[in-house]
């Protein structure tokens, strides 16, 4: 009734692959980060649907993946759909913008999966399923963030104290940096937003779904090229630029795997941040703790320290059976 296959695909029920591909009716799509976008070409030739939120499914056609409009199920969060004997519902997690978990009933069965999640509780919220998926990526009991609680202020901060010395320049994978933008905005920085190539057209998909970011400013626009001119800006690009960064910019790279320090510096005008759109493991052990579902499923694909997650939850939380999947 579920299982987790080598290459990453959750199969829930008798319909559904989620995140992996395998030939069955309908592919779900939790989040657009690539390594839940394994073989998605491969899902739309083979399977009849793919289902995700709509800002996910808007998302991969900028990404370049090819999903014909009678291909597309757009699901909201906490609507159910009913297919052949089954239901599927999505719920929010918090992670990157248009992410979800995935809940199925099969056969009188509830099983869910978390796929990426942050805030358990809070932005994402406790699922209780009869089965319960989670994702193991910050598996390891050394992977906590003392600084998680403030890492939104703190990142505000940084950014304000550089714009006093010239242009800012962001660097983080898709979707989080639509993320901070948001953060930005809320926590009162004014100044404009320059992007460009796929970081602007997900920062329009980002604001057609009704995100709050104002005042962005492509810098191919002449707009753009007046404010950069000016040389009062935060611009945003993707992480793997991060090695052709300006020196006459303060550059922040943005990185999930920092966990004992908030900020290191790199050179006279670059730096890490750890900022990440995971949760630690003490999130992870948060959710397990405070969710009724009595099996719960660790996720082997995508981590190595799914290992680690099981002996430390089986030690401190005896009441329920773990399971990890693939073995």
């Amino acid at each position: 009734m579920f299982n987790i296959l080598e290459n990453g695909a959750i199969l829930l029920g008798k319909n559904f692959t989620v995140d992996g591909h395998f030939r069955r009716l309908f592919r779900v799509i939790t989040h657009f980060h690539s390594d839940h976008m394994i073989d998605l070409d491969k899902s739309v030739k083979e399977c009849s649907s793919i289902i995700a939120t709509p800002i996910t499914l808007d998302a991969a056609n900028v990404l370049g993946y090819s999903i014909p409009k009678h291909k597309r199920i757009d699901l909201d969060y906490g609507i159910t759909l009913n297919i052949d004997g089954e239901k599927i519902r999505l719920e929010k997690a918090e992670h990157i913008m248009g992410a979800s978990q995935v809940v199925v009933k099969s056969e009188g069965v509830e099983m869910a999966y978390t796929g990426d999640f942050k805030n358990p509780g809070k932005g994402t919220p406790i699922l209780n399923p009869d089965v319960l998926i989670i994702d193991a990526t910050y598996g390891n009991p050394s992977y906590r963030r003392q600084f998680k609680e403030e890492s939104d202020m703190l990142l505000s901060d940084y950014v304000r104290d550089a714009l006093y010395q010239g242009p800012v320049r962001i660097y983080a994978y898709y979707g989080k940096l639509q993320e901070v933008m948001r953060v930005l905005r809320q926590y009162g920085i004014k100044v404009p937003f320059i992007v460009s190539g796929k970081v602007s057209e997900l920062t329009k998909v980002a604001i057609k779904h009704g995100i709050r970011i104002d005042d962005v400013f492509d810098e191919k626009s002449e707009e753009g090229r007046e404010i950069l001119k000016d040389g009062i800006y935060i611009s945003f690009h993707h992480a793997a630029e991060f090695k052709k960064r300006d020196k006459n910019a303060t550059n922040f790279l943005l990185d999930g795997w920092q966990i004992t320090e908030f900020i290191r510096k790199i050179d006279q005008r670059s730096y890490v941040l750890g900022y990440s759109s995971h949760g630690d493991f003490e999130d992870t052990i948060y959710y397990i703790e405070n969710t009724t579902a009595d099996t719960i499923v660790v996720d082997g694909s995508r981590s190595e320290y799914a290992k680690d997650l099981i002996e430390y939850a089986k030690k401190y939380i005896p009441r329920k059976s773990f399971i990890l999947l693939p073995h």
